[in-house]
């Protein structure tokens, strides 16, 4: 059996405006085994958050009301092959259920304000579970709220979204994942909200679950040092495009895309010859042909006027003309 369990191939996710179609996503390819961490990093806008949410079609109706085109390939090897992009309304609810659990970034917006917090972590529980009684089911509530770090886990369980803060909510969300025990877990900035101490926590209790189920983890965030100590490769987003792909040792000693080179120097305490990077990053609208880092690249040629290809080796691979290294 192969240990492939996500393949992503030319994903693009474009929103429909009066202006025309907005292309936030632009053919992203992307494969994660099982029991890997994919950390995916990039500025704000990038394209990051669209992409995962793609995923789990949480970028289209009933979700939201602006209309998306979804296209490309997104399989999940998950007992069958599962067509993420053409499945049915009823099997990506299966999907979302007992295969990928998704940590969204807010929040509040991912837990229903009307239900007890022991109720939507019982919910949980019950997608692989059901047949476990009251009283083990609340046991397993109790226990899995206490390893995320929450206070009094009988009382918070009796407590309703709104009467919890923000790193409490994101806390559940982390439990509610965990306690599906998925396939995948797609984490969207799940630390931001919490202290350091915390974070730490949060962090051991993903390992320690990936551990047990072999469940793979894509990890979005914008936090280097939470990168160096939970993934296994990376992946380097900018304008909707993968740009550069490495084990997290390469990403950090030895990058070749010059964005990801003045990424790491941007980074305070982190030591590198390469400069910071300069502008800011293009609204999806007006991303050009070819390189969309051209206009801030120190590297750029003539030839960034065509899109590259990838270049390297299958653990290290990058799309640029005129690579750092």
């Amino acid at each position: 059996m192969t240990d492939l369990l996500l393949d992503i191939h030319q994903l693009k996710v474009g929103f429909h405006s009066a202006k025309g179609t907005v292309q936030a996503v632009r053919g992203v390819d992307l494969q994660v085994k099982r029991g890997e961490t994919l950390a995916i990093v990039g500025e704000s806008g990038c394209g990051k958050s669209t992409l995962a949410k793609a995923l789990i079609r949480q970028n289209q109706a009933p979700f939201t009301p602006q209309k998306t085109c979804i296209e490309g390939r997104a399989q999940l090897f998950a007992g069958k092959n599962h067509d993420l992009i053409n499945a049915s309304s009823s099997q990506m609810r299966n999907i979302r259920a007992r295969h990928i659990a998704m940590i969204s970034q807010d929040a509040l917006s991912g837990l229903n304000p009307v239900l007890s917090i022991g109720y939507q972590v019982g919910e949980a529980f019950a997608c692989n579970h059901p047949e476990l009684s009251r009283t083990a089911r609340n046991n397993k509530i109790f226990s899995i709220l206490d390893e995320v770090g929450l206070p009094e886990p009988e009382n918070m369980a009796r407590r309703f979204p709104h009467q919890l803060s923000g790193g409490q909510r994101q806390r559940v969300m982390i439990a509610m994942a965990v306690a599906r025990q998925p396939d995948l877990i797609i984490a969207d900035e799940p630390t931001t909200a919490l202290d350091v101490s915390v974070q730490a926590r949060i962090l051991k209790l993903l390992k320690a679950e990936q551990q047990k189920t072999g469940a793979a983890i894509i990890f979005i965030t914008h936090d280097l040092g939470v990168v160096a100590r939970i993934a296994d490769r990376v992946a380097v987003m900018y304008a909707g495009q993968i740009v550069e792909t490495a084990t997290v040792r390469d990403f950090l000693l030895a990058p070749r895309h010059p964005y990801t080179a003045g990424l790491l120097a941007s980074v305070p305490g982190h030591k590198s010859d390469y400069p910071r990077l300069t502008g800011y990053a293009p609204e999806p609208r007006s991303v050009t042909t070819g390189c969309a880092f051209r206009p801030r690249c120190l590297r750029a040629c003539d030839n960034c006027t065509i899109m590259p290809p990838a270049t390297g080796q299958s653990s290290h691979y990058v799309y640029c003309w005129n690579t750092v290294q």
